[in-house]
């Protein structure tokens, strides 16, 4: 017998998303000899009984493998069966991917738990053609996919009961009755769903950057964005790296509006804008106060006194640079005796009342 190629065949998993709705079938059950090497396979088809034109290989856990014989139809079908699970993780992972990206857009107010659960919900949804009822198996094949499958041991499950007698002719083992689990999933049904989540987290974190709100004045005040409740944010007379609120704000343009918790009285609102991925700062009765980025040097950067770099602002709102490592307190002081190391700089956000800053940041009179 000539073969025309060989494939090779995943072994079934024991458990997968595709596997929930597998149609099941009766089969046999042949014992195998304990040494594969002797182990001898009928050169009909595994399927359909007709003369074999391939070889496909049928790998256990360990490793051992045999090689079953299947026509060109059978192989055909088989392969169809592999394209499928494919074309399903492709359909899931695009879904998964493009819900991800789109939806902080097109719902900005979406939070992450919703966005999370509507990711893998539609991720989810080509999934659900593997629970499909599968169509019956046509005369004279005797499966959709595989005919053979590993069981325990040295056992071949045989969907086909004649393949099953001759297998048992071929190497005289026992036959006994077994229902065969056509299995038309695999674990990588699950990669849409899981690079979902990694996705939406990411996107979430993306679009929705961080701003951080300080109530310098006498009374707590509320915060709306676009009219909605955002936050309560309590005074903060002392700098301090604990004080205000932070929260996570839609990307792009805005309105920031606030309002007094004791009578609900407006006191002023400003127009924004948050920009992806930085983190920006709103200030609220801050008209006497000065902010500032302080920079100080370590070891070979070590530096006579700091840098000071002013944040001046009408409305009171930044958008802040990165690579801010203290917020509203000051860098440690620099050792004398480190400064040969390698050392490097500490950005630190400052605030102080405009009297009391220093005289870099002041604005001019």
């Amino acid at each position: 017998m000539l073969y025309a190629y060989a494939m090779r065949v995943p072994r079934p998993t024991a458990f997968s998303l595709g596997s929930l709705g597998a149609p099941r079938l009766e089969g046999v059950s042949v014992e195998l000899p304990a040494s594969l090497a002797l182990a001898r396979l009928p050169e009909e088809c595994a399927c359909c009984a007709e003369a074999a034109s391939h070889r496909l290989a049928l790998t256990r856990a360990d490793g051992a493998s045999l090689l079953v014989g299947y026509c060109d139809e059978c192989a055909e079908h088989q392969a169809s069966s592999s394209a499928r699970v494919l074309s399903l993780t492709l359909a899931s992972v695009l879904l998964a991917l493009s819900a991800a990206a789109g939806l902080p857009l097109l719902l900005p107010w979406l939070g992450l738990l919703p966005l999370l659960l509507s990711v893998v919900g539609l991720s989810g949804l080509p999934l659900l053609l593997a629970l499909l009822p599968a169509r019956p198996v046509p005369p004279p094949h005797s499966a959709r996919g595989p005919a053979v499958f590993w069981g325990s041991g040295q056992r071949l499950l045989c969907a086909a009961a004649g393949y099953a007698e001759r297998v048992a002719a071929l190497n005289g083992g026992e036959l006994s009755r077994a229902t065969v689990s056509e299995r038309w999933g695999s674990a990588w049904l699950s990669a849409g769903p899981v690079l979902g989540l990694g996705a939406a987290c990411l996107s979430f974190f993306v679009y929705h950057p961080l701003l951080r709100v300080l109530n310098l004045g006498p009374v707590p005040v509320e915060v709306a964005l676009d009219g909605k409740r955002l936050t309560l944010v309590d005074p903060t007379s002392n700098e301090s790296p604990a004080g205000g609120a932070l929260v996570r704000v839609p990307a792009g343009a805005h309105t920031l509006s606030v309002f007094s918790t004791i009578d609900g009285t407006a006191l002023g609102s400003s127009a924004v804008e948050f920009q992806s991925g930085a983190v920006h700062l709103f200030a609220i009765a801050a008209d006497d106060t000065c902010f500032w980025l302080e920079t100080t040097g370590y070891g070979r950067e070590q530096r006579a006194t700091p840098s000071y770099q002013a944040l001046p602002s009408a409305q009171h709102f930044w958008v802040l640079p990165g690579g801010i490592d203290t917020w509203f307190a000051s860098n440690p002081a620099p050792s004398v005796a480190n400064a040969h190391s390698s050392g490097g700089l500490l950005t630190a956000l400052r605030q102080a009342p405009c009297a009391e800053a220093p005289q870099e940041v002041r604005p001019a009179q």
